[in-house]
């Protein structure tokens, strides 16, 4: 009986010992998977009735993706080691699981506390035990690459929409430009036959000045959207610039800004006039904008030293830090979608860098924005549009066929050319001006770049079909540099090339040159 009961006892022992060391394998191998895991793990032992969460276990991949030891938050509370767990709402989650049994996905949210904070996504489970099981990954990185899509997308929409406007402005600066061109034609035409008289000459003047301010609206337009505006700097006054600027803007101010402008005399800079009356246009607007109840608007502007200075201030809703470090980015707005480009800015940074320059900004939420611009102050230099006489050269006679489909642009250049003692037939189509070309064998073509049914290059090229040595010139709304412009092949066919609007002395300059050479 004894020797029995030692085997039973032996068997027993044998089965606890094999029992024993496969709870051990199946520990390791749990213990192995827990820490091997990506994704971080934490085990809360439940007490009460759910009325807190002890930490039990946490494996490795928490320990780093948390900035948590183990060993110290061990039996510590949920809300002790995860603060920020009450704001997103998980210790109720955990009651729910625990009381229902049933597991709950947490969608990605952005935790935050005082030793960590990331992107996480959580899965919360219930043991049979009764311990609660969250398994949950940080999808801070796959966060930030879809950010980094996003801004890649804008940027994208951004270029798309800058085309656009590019290709709108082309058209716009073209048509514009053929009125600008028959108004200063029968200007200048209306000077050559009563340029006697003080009334007209002082009336003249004055058209001649708006005619100035429409080119320079319609390169202020080409820059904004990158289409074919050249730098080419002058000497000019900034405060010229900030008042007419000012002129423009100031029919959409809401009477409740109040407008202070005080401005020095003699503020020379070497730049761009239509560049920098966008410059003040952008941070004049941006203003205004930052007012909608109303507010004070100053504008000073002064010299010290070698530099001139201007300080653009508003009383407005002002900027926060993280605005302010941004507001120089492309396609960055801080104002609400649809309705900003996220351009205004950016190109006053490029603008102002373009001309030497430096811009410096400091705002208080609630306070206002204030604006510091900086150029280098240029030596005065006499205006070419002061010379009191004009240079012009007179033809002799010499035969101009001149083409071009807008009916005023056309009555404006004939007009201009006969002033110029030439002999001068038109051509409204280019059918029309290859056949008088064949009749009349005229000296010089001044030609339109666009028109229908055949546009200039295509009637230059049968032009040249007809005679090799014909004199042309192209005369368009669009710059010859830009997307809109000529290329080579182009400018090899031809002599010259005048954009709208061409005055009496460019004109009579540009067709002596060509005639003589």
């Amino acid at each position: 009986l004894y020797a029995r009961q030692e085997r039973r006892v032996e068997s027993r022992t044998r089965t606890l010992h094999r029992t024993e060391q496969r709870l051990r394998k199946s520990e390791a191998r749990f213990r192995a998977i827990f820490d091997n895991m990506k994704s971080g793990v934490v085990v809360y032992e439940v007490g009460g009735d759910a009325e807190e969460f002890l930490t039990a276990d946490v494996n490795y991949a928490a320990e780093e993706m948390e900035g948590i030891d183990r060993g110290q938050v061990r039996g510590k509370r949920l809300e002790e080691v995860f603060p920020g767990y009450g704001r997103v709402g998980l210790p109720e989650v955990f009651r729910r699981v625990w009381r229902t049994g049933e597991s709950e996905h947490v969608p990605a949210f952005l935790y935050e506390d005082e030793r960590t904070s990331g992107w996480r996504e959580y899965d919360v489970y219930r043991l049979p035990s009764g311990e609660i099981v969250t398994l949950f990954n940080d999808l801070t990185g796959v966060k930030k690459s879809e950010e980094e899509q996003r801004a890649l997308q804008n940027r994208l929409l951004g270029s798309q929409k800058l085309e656009s406007l590019g290709r709108l402005a082309g058209g716009v600066a073209h048509n514009f430009r053929n009125i600008l061109q028959a108004v200063l034609g029968n200007v200048e035409y209306l000077d050559m036959i009563h340029g006697d008289d003080p009334e007209v000459k002082e009336t003249v003047r004055n058209i001649n000045n708006s005619v100035d301010k429409g080119v320079g609206l319609v390169n202020s337009l080409l820059h904004f959207s990158k289409v074919g505006v050249e730098f080419n700097p002058v000497v000019l006054d900034l405060k010229d610039v900030i008042l007419e600027t000012y002129t423009i803007i100031e029919r959409v101010f809401d009477k409740r800004i109040q407008v202070e402008l005080k401005l020095a005399e003699g503020l020379f800079v070497n730049g761009n006039r239509s560049l920098l009356g966008q410059v003040f246009m952008n941070l004049f607007t941006n203003a205004r904008d930052a007012m909608p109840e109303g507010g004070r608007l100053a504008v000073q502007a002064d010299r010290t030293g070698n530099q001139v200075w201007a300080v653009v201030s508003d009383t407005g809703h002002g900027m926060d830090q993280e605005t302010l470090e941004r507001i120089f980015e492309p396609f960055f707005s801080a104002k609400d979608v649809g309705k900003g480009t996220g351009l205004g800015l950016s190109t006053v940074h490029g603008i102002v860098a373009e001309h030497g320059g430096r811009i410096a900004v400091s705002s208080t939420p609630g306070k206002g924005t204030v604006f510091k611009i900086y150029f280098p102050l240029a030596e005065k230099r006499k205006d070419e549009r002061e010379k009191s006489e004009k240079q012009v050269v007179q033809g002799k006679g010499q035969k101009i066929l001149i083409v071009d489909d807008e009916p005023s642009s056309l009555e404006a250049l004939v007009g201009l050319a006969k002033g110029l003692n030439y002999d001068v037939q038109a051509a409204a189509r280019p059918t029309e001006a290859l056949k008088k070309y064949a009749e009349w064998r005229p000296d010089l073509v001044l030609m339109d770049r666009n028109m229908p049914e055949m546009d200039g290059v295509a009637c230059i090229k049968e032009l040249l079909k007809e005679d090799r040595d014909a004199r042309i010139i192209i005369v368009s709304g669009y710059e010859e540099s830009g997307p809109n412009g000529i290329d080579e092949t182009v400018s090899n066919m031809i002599k010259g090339y005048l954009t709208k609007p061409c005055g009496l002395e460019e004109l009579s300059r540009t067709l002596s040159r060509v005639l003589a050479a």
